[in-house]
């Protein structure tokens, strides 16, 4: 099934090799045969060992520029050869040391950029080809072109030199590939652009027999070197010259073979990354390996002549469009230019440029779709502006200059953005008082040092703060010392209590506690019953809201194991749904929990009460129902059975006292059930202050009040009931 895709996308991906190869040489002022020899390496070499399933590889516009100064600092091909043999060896060494992790720090808008400007560049540099004007040779992707013009003046002086040829065989080339989808033919399986190259080359035979003044000829065409037999071949090559490597030419060529191997490394990556969000499969490229592959590939180019092999975004995106399903594609494209080379020249010599730059112009539109371009407009400067600087900078410089300036202006958003606040902030409102916690993220670098130095000299005079780096990996030792210093000399001055949590198991810093976040007496006798049931209602709200406050429950262990003082007691029942330090986000040492089922009082429950308030004392008592109580509803039912018996009975008056539902009077009534529990919690609240004098007298005095709740299962939420709660509504 693979090779049912991958021969004719081979085919169709070696078509457009063939001029592309040539013309990089050309524009690169190397010989025309090296070109070639770099795009036979790119398929059979690295398309062998490389793991990558759609990339193709060969010559690279984006090296032009440093081709031209390389040959031209060494004033000879064979030196330049011999950059490009240890330029391969430094690759393989990268490869080793699995330096292809750069391609994950590559930002997407600049890939995306990158893809954009030369689907953009693809179709400026083709219109002249489609209308016949071919000075400029194919593969150039400069601004500046060799005949002195630029992208743009050429597309102005070409009106006076349209060659009508040219145009009939470009636009029924480009009739072909839109509608051939369109068509049964599309079954074939064969692309579209194969069967345009083969129409254009009967056409411009056609226009040379009924209309020769329009065939094309010449420069128009196709133009591979044509020799016969091993000797002729050897003319048009060129190799290495060893000899000559240790002279006055040695620190040039090692100086050259660095820069080629960077360069092409990272216009490797580059370009791996961005045909792997081409694959309609979504497969990944393993960087390493095609580090070792292009290194490989650019030794034995180097070897025989050949120019730099990189990884090409044209010939890449060409096999995908064109169905190409695996690697096989770039290996057979690879061959068959060998095959065309040696044995068919004076056959694809008949191609007409204009035919390529048909197909050339519908792989560029693939390329700059306008949907792609819309997107990243919707996403915002930081994403827009790194791709749209990449495109112009690569229109109007080179690939090479304009991957540079995307990647800067790409690198300053990722800066920009990291050099943001590098933690959450929270205030807690806790029982003991509020506070004010700093959680830092997963890396906390040098970058944030200036966000946080502003954030440290904005905490308020006095107050508590926690730094909680419990979920960091990483946090630079510029940031550690920051926190050394503010704590140890400006907090002080300050009156800032710092926490530090999470820092002594992994970093050169203590955790340090410099205040006791669990409750004192002094605390718990400066709340009053108001402000008490406030901080209730709050830790229920941050509950509901799944806003939990963090806590240090060893510390608080640590620091409750002598002494306890409590700011409530609550009576509730037995209900595992129904915790109450949990439904209250409250801490260790911060509440009393009785608990009986069915929130009954009996001697045992007001002796504890008795002493949370008077001895320990506690500022609220809360008597807490819930909804779906199983005691409301066995009591509801009259169930007896054992010691269950007595208990249940204490439920009956608040059950005597609902007189709202005549009939179905049981369990099975959900409304009647919930009238019971209500009732029953200001029976219970009611029996606390007739048989208990000291509580009485307490809340008499105002010291203690007392407040009745229900707790609802389906939601979380408390519903508070009694005088005290209007009294804080009317407050509020």
């Amino acid at each position: 099934e693979e090779l049912k895709r991958d021969i004719p996308a081979s085919i169709a991906v070696a078509l457009v090799a063939l001029p592309l190869c040539l013309g990089i040489a050309t524009a690169s002022d190397a010989p025309p045969m090296s070109g070639l020899i770099s795009g036979i390496i790119g398929g059979l070499v690295v398309g062998a060992l490389s793991r990558s399933h759609t990339s193709v590889s060969g010559p690279a516009a984006g090296l032009t520029a440093v081709v031209i100064s390389a040959i031209a600092t060494l004033e000879s091909f064979e030196l330049f050869l011999i950059a490009v043999v240890l330029c391969g060896f430094l690759q393989v060494l990268l490869g080793v040391i699995k330096a292809g992790f750069i391609a994950n720090y590559f930002p997407s808008s600049v890939i995306r950029g990158l893809l954009a400007a030369i689907g953009l560049i693809l179709i400026f540099k083709q219109i002249p080809h489609a209308f016949g004007i071919d000075r400029d040779p194919e593969g150039d992707f400069s601004f500046v072109q060799p005949d002195q013009e630029n992208t743009f003046t050429e597309l102005l002086h070409m009106v006076s030199g349209i060659n009508p040829g040219a145009v009939i065989v470009s636009l029924s080339c480009l009739a072909i590939i839109l509608l051939w989808d369109f068509t049964p033919l599309k079954k074939l399986l064969v692309p579209s652009s194969l069967i345009a190259v083969v129409a254009g080359v009967l056409i411009n035979l056609l226009l040379g027999r009924v209309h020769p003044e329009w065939a094309l000829g010449g420069n128009h065409l196709v133009e591979l070197p044509e020799f016969s037999g091993v000797t002729s071949l050897g003319s048009l090559t060129s190799f290495p010259d060893f000899g000559s490597f240790w002279g006055e030419h040695t620190s040039h060529i090692l100086f050259i073979a660095v820069e080629l191997a960077i360069v092409a490394s990272l216009e490797t990556l580059l370009n791996i990354e961005a045909i792997d969000k081409l694959d309609p499969r979504k497969r990944h490229t393993p960087p390493d390996r095609e580090l070792l592959a292009q290194g490989v590939g650019n030794i034995t180019s180097g070897l025989i002549g050949g120019l730099p092999v990189t990884s090409v975004v044209v010939r890449s995106s060409m096999n995908v469009n064109s169905g190409g399903a695996s690697k096989k594609s770039t290996i057979f494209h690879g061959a068959i230019l060998v095959f065309s080379v040696a044995v068919i020249p004076h056959l694809l010599n008949m191609i007409p440029l204009a035919a390529l730059a048909a197909i050339l112009l519908v792989t560029g539109y693939k390329l700059a779709s306008w949907p792609l371009i819309r997107d990243f407009v919707r996403r915002g400067p930081s994403q827009y502006l790194p791709f749209f600087a990449t495109i112009f900078a690569i229109l109007f410089s080179d690939l090479l200059y304009g991957i540079t300036i995307g990647m800067a202006v790409g690198i300053y958003f990722v800066l920009r953005s990291n050099s943001r606040t590098p933690y959450t902030f929270s205030e807690e409102k806790l029982a003991a008082g509020n506070i004010l916690r700093y959680k830092f993220s997963k890396q906390v670098t040098f970058l944030n040092r200036a966000q946080l130095l502003s954030t440290l000299e904005n905490v308020p005079n006095g107050a508590q703060v926690i730094l909680d780096a419990t979920e960091s990996d990483y946090i630079d030792e510029d940031i550690l010392q920051l926190l050394k210093t503010f704590r140890t000399e400006e907090a002080p001055v300050r009156n800032i209590a710092f926490n530090l949590v999470g820092f002594r198991d992994h970093y050169s810093a203590d955790d340090d506690f410099a205040y006791i976040n669990v409750l004192t007496e002094q605390h718990q006798q400066k709340l009053t019953p108001v402000e008490v049931l406030q901080i209730l209602i709050d830790g229920n709200k941050r509950f509901t809201d799944g806003q939990r406050t963090q806590r240090d429950l060893m510390r608080q262990v640590a620091l409750t194991r002598e002494k306890q003082h409590p700011i409530a007691a609550v009576l509730g029942g037995i209900d595992s749904r129904t915790t109450s330090e949990l439904i209250f986000d409250l801490g260790l040492g911060d509440i009393f929990s009785v608990r009986v089922a069915g929130s009954v009082v009996n001697e045992d429950v007001l002796g504890s009460l008795e002493y949370a308030t008077k001895i320990a004392g506690a500022r609220l008592i809360v008597v807490k129902g819930h909804t779906n109580c199983g005691a409301i509803k066995a009591a509801c039912d009259q169930v007896e059975l054992g010691n269950m018996t007595g208990l249940l009975q204490k439920i009956n008056v608040a059950i005597a006292r609902e007189t709202d539902t005549t009939t179905e009077r049981t369990s099975s009534n959900p409304t009647f059930i919930d009238n019971v529990t209500h009732l029953n919690v200001q029976a219970s609240v009611e029996q606390i202050l007739r048989e208990s004098p000291t509580i009485a007298e307490l809340v008499d005095s105002g010291q203690v009040a007392i407040v009745g709740a229900v707790y609802d299962t389906h939601t979380g939420q408390v519903e508070f009931i009694g005088d005290l709660v209007d009294q804080l509504e009317k407050n509020s």
